[in-house]
């Protein structure tokens, strides 16, 4: 009986082995608390508050995800990610508030639900990669890479771009998308990207009278070799009103157009973006009025310094009334002057400090936050944000 429960346990341990050298899993996460301070921001009665407290996540959203690649042979191999957000300051932090329906949801402070930052699954070889699931959105990988505060901090692109600053972070991630990227061609790659419910996550089975279910698409093209990173996005998302108009009808268009790119010169990697929005009559409107243009353009840079970099950025939104910024009373310009510094203290554990300013225009409300805190602002009145704080990844 023991030799027959020994030949058991040696031919599982074989099976696993091999098993083990065609497939790999990897646990991995991000757990960021920085304390951070927030002036400028709405006190829900028309005036402004400051903000202090722990948060979780300045600097990166707090994740826990499992990922993975199986190879099939000839080439071909499967792969996947699950990535969901936690709160590391406690369920629910109080830093984060509510801007325009959207914050913290669900008690998972990034991603709007269990393994919604990230859920997907794909095919990789020598034709290129398709995926599909839950994933960011062409233009929010592009604003990610140039930013160079990645998308954290008190610096975060996040808080004026598009990606960042839309009702519902609807171009941040896509749900029910898939997508090609092709293979590197002389450091040349395009990727493009269709979404059959790109708001919601689920298709409905059945709508309101003559209303439409929001579909989205996006095209980019890359080039990145050596220190030179250069590339053009195209999103355009279809029965996209937030609001039904006058006519009952979700029929409207908004249209993304993005150019973006930055150069390492050794001593200093200096990155730009420019983005422009439009939408047509229905968009973002309830009256059948014509939405117009937002342009947003950041220009900034990292420098190494010691065992860290420093990280600077000026950036600029512009928005005409009935723009695609939500709501459509938002109009005029917000200006955000940036500055951090990171500093490593290993391969995966680094320190960071952060200060930024954002100045608006009498109709503009847009106030200072980070990678997890969002928070709404005053027209016509400034903000600022600064924080220190601890990254580990794992």
């Amino acid at each position: 009986m023991k030799r027959h429960l020994l030949a058991i346990a040696v031919g599982a341990a074989f099976a696993a082995t091999a098993h083990a050298q065609g497939a790999s899993v990897q646990l991995y996460g991000i757990i960021d608390l920085g304390v951070a301070h927030f002036t400028g921001v709405n006190n829900g009665a028309g005036g402004t508050t400051s903000s202090t407290g722990l948060s979780s996540g300045v600097q990166s959203g707090s994740r826990i995800g499992l990922k993975g690649r199986e190879n099939l042979g000839g080439g071909l191999s499967t792969l996947f990610d699950v990535e969901t957000g936690f709160c590391a300051a406690g369920t629910n932090q109080d830093q984060a508030t509510t801007y325009s329906g959207v914050g913290p949801s669900n008690g998972f402070c990034t991603g709007g639900g269990f393994m919604q930052r990230q859920a997907w699954v794909g095919l990789s070889g020598d034709f290129g990669t398709l995926q599909a699931g839950r994933m960011y959105t062409l233009i929010a990988d592009a604003e990610g890479a140039t930013d160079p505060f990645s998308y954290g901090t008190t610096g975060a692109m996040t808080n004026l771009s598009l990606a960042g600053i839309q009702s519902g972070f609807a171009f941040l991630r896509a749900s029910q998308q898939v997508q090609y990227t092709t293979p590197h061609l002389g450091g040349f790659t395009g990727a493009v990207a269709y979404s059959f419910a790109p708001l919601t996550g689920t298709v409905p089975t059945s709508t309101a009278s003559g209303s439409q279910v929001p579909r989205a698409w996006s095209l980019q093209g890359k080039y990145a070799a050596g220190p030179l990173t250069a590339g053009l996005t195209y999103l355009q998302m279809t029965n996209s009103t937030w609001t039904t108009n006058a006519g009952g009808t979700n029929d409207g268009k908004v249209q993304v157009a993005q150019v973006f790119g930055s150069y390492n010169f050794g001593v200093a990697a200096l990155h730009a973006l420019y983005e422009r929005s439009s939408g047509d009559y229905a968009y973002g409107t309830t009256n059948g009025t014509s939405a117009s243009n937002n342009i947003y353009w950041m220009l900034g840079a990292t420098v190494p310094v010691g065992r860290g970099e420093v990280m600077v950025s000026y950036a600029d939104t512009r928005a005409d009334q009935n723009s695609v910024l939500q709501p459509s009373t938002v109009y005029g310009s917000s200006h955000q002057m940036a500055l951090g510094y990171s500093y490593s203290l290993s391969k995966a554990t680094d320190l960071y400090a952060s200060y930024s300013r954002m100045t608006n225009d009498a109709h503009m409300a847009l106030a200072i936050g980070s990678a997890t805190d969002v928070f709404r602002g005053v027209p016509g009145q400034s903000s600022t944000g600064i924080a220190v704080g601890l990254r580990h990844l794992f």
